[in-house]
């Protein structure tokens, strides 16, 4: 097949939806030799904090003088950042040619996008010969496309609500699913949960797997704090976790350390850009933990500031409590919609918030114009913030 051809072949397997179980990878995995066993890794799962977490760990690992690989999804801008080779993103080039590879056994066994997506970084950091991969659970983690691999440490960060419809309706339920990446004998490095019975939960499935349990609520190290990259109190826990993960695996000196932490870099994490003649804050909260902790963040970073904001969110998330979480009348909203199938219309976005404030609310379908409206009316000390999803996020940028 020409180049065109493989691009509109792998990317046409995003229409199967979601397969979640580990049947068809771990057979198509089998049929290529198993390269995910070519490589040592670590494993990230949890509902939020988890691509920042695995960037702290990389950059530690790739500054300690590790050859890295780093799996990420989804992309915000590129595929290809998805994949990344000593913190570069891996080439179009490259990914074709793996894919064009495994074509017949991805075809054969009909995997999904996903699974496709996994199968392919696996052969790519096998091909690649590298020291480490660092692994992000896509979604939930017990069934999840990445849970093939047998890590040198399993890391959970936060648990909250998202996924419902897949991973349970309770944070207890949603823990169990996420607690499925424990192996026997790997250790787990877990951020501690307010909720007790997902400790207990934790401490059982463990035990169970005879698997060291280390819970993270603090970020401090031979009593010195590391500054992490990125912005935000969140980011304080996430590098803590990132340590006490990366403790499991080798004596790491704080220079390392603090090198690593500070220089990790991830898109789209309450990343500040100066666009248009404004400040813009880029932010993937799309869930209402997510949102709170925005909220949060802005309040405590601009606290004299207002904030215009762009929203575009998905239709499967709490939408209510995502409102809740993120509103207030101070600021202005500007709800849209990006171009995905996903997404809820800007309108009922509009609705579902009118109930919630009335005051600085807007309906602006079209991402480009939500975006002239919000530059319109923000004077240049203000501050704009694009959020809600992934898809919002890149909706913007590409305007560029």
């Amino acid at each position: 097949m020409k180049i065109k051809e493989l691009k509109q072949s792998f990317f046409s397997l995003s229409q199967k939806g979601i397969n979640y179980n580990l049947d068809n990878i771990s057979k198509a995995a089998s049929l290529c030799s198993n390269p995910h066993n070519n490589f040592r890794s670590i494993h990230v799962a949890g509902t939020n904090g988890k691509g920042s977490t695995c960037a702290y760990i990389e950059s530690v690992l790739r500054h300690a003088g590790y050859k890295t690989g780093l799996f990420t999804s989804p992309q915000i801008l590129h595929f290809e950042e998805q994949i990344k080779i000593d913190g570069k993103a891996i080439t179009e080039k490259l990914w074709l040619k793996v894919y064009k590879d495994l074509y017949t056994i991805i075809n054969n066994m009909e995997l999904s996008f996903f699974e496709s997506l996994c199968l392919i970084s696996f052969e790519i950091f096998s091909r690649s010969k590298i020291d480490y991969a660092v692994i992000e659970c896509g979604m939930g983690g017990k069934s999840d496309s990445t849970n093939i691999i047998i890590p040198e440490v399993s890391v959970i960060t936060k648990i909250a609500l998202d996924h419902k419809e897949y991973l349970g309706n309770t944070l207890l339920q949603i823990a169990v699913e996420k607690l499925g990446i424990v192996k026997r004998g790997v250790p787990l490095v877990m951020m501690q949960s307010e909720d007790e019975s997902i400790t207990r939960e934790a401490v059982k499935i463990c035990k169970m797997n005879a698997s060291e349990l280390t819970l993270v609520n603090q970020f401090i190290l031979d009593n010195k704090a590391l500054a992490p990259s990125l912005i935000g109190e969140h980011q304080i826990q996430n590098a803590a976790l990132a340590v006490k993960a990366l403790s499991k695996i080798n004596n790491f000196s704080h220079q390392v350390l603090s090198e690593g932490i500070k220089k990790a870099y991830l898109p789209g994490r309450f990343e500040i850009k100066k666009m248009y003649n404004r400040s813009i804050v880029f932010d993937a909260a799309h869930n209402p933990d997510a949102a709170f902790v925005l909220k949060k963040t802005l309040l405590s970073y601009f606290p004299e500031k207002k904030i215009i904001f762009i929203i575009g969110i998905m239709k499967d998330k709490d939408i209510d409590t995502f409102l809740k979480n993120i509103l207030n009348e101070n600021w202005s909203y500007y709800f849209t919609r990006p171009e995905t199938e996903r997404a809820l219309d800007a309108e009922a976005l509009y609705k579902a918030a009118e109930k919630i404030q009335s005051k600085n609310i807007n309906s602006v379908p079209i991402p480009k114009e939500a975006l002239k409206s919000a530059l319109k009316e923000a004077a240049k000390e203000d501050i704009i913030c694009i959020t809600g999803s992934f898809y919002t996020l890149c909706s913007i940028l590409k305007l560029k």
